[in-house]
């Protein structure tokens, strides 16, 4: 009997499935940054920055979006570009924490800790592209 499809190609052919290097808790997401990116710093000095990505998901009538809470480290540098509607690509690691707030009631919540980060072209939604001069051959004759 054949493996499906989806299960035939899991993993390049011959490669062992638990070679070291392997990554099974991968995840890439582009979208839009929701606010400003927050910077706090750990009790260790490592930079922190906070931030919310919009990514749109399904078509039609059945397009939503949803909205991914991103932590990443020791990247004080890029926290200025970080604006609200700035297009991203993000590349890393699900992970879900777990914690006890001030009145004892245990939480959880689910992040995405960014790995890299690449900026998308393009201007946040509802800004005007700015004007730029005609380029060598868009001049009328």
């Amino acid at each position: 009997m054949r493996a499906p499809r989806f299960m035939k190609y899991a993993r390049p052919p011959g490669r062992a499935s638990k070679q070291k290097g392997d990554k099974m808790n991968l995840c890439i997401f582009s979208g839009r940054l929701t606010a400003d990116a927050k910077q706090a710093f750990a009790a260790s000095g490592t930079s922190v920055a906070n931030f919310n990505l919009a990514v749109d998901c399904g078509y039609g009538e059945h397009k939503r979006t949803e909205f991914i809470r991103c932590v990443l480290f020791k990247r004080e540098g890029l926290i200025q570009h970080l604006t609200k509607g700035k297009a991203i690509t993000i590349t890393g690691e699900y992970q879900e924490r777990k914690w006890t707030d001030k009145e004892g009631q245990e939480r959880r919540t689910s992040e995405f800790i960014v790995k890299e980060l690449e900026f998308q072209q393009g201007s946040p939604k509802g800004q005007a592209q700015p004007a730029t001069p005609n380029s060598p051959g868009d001049e009328p004759f």
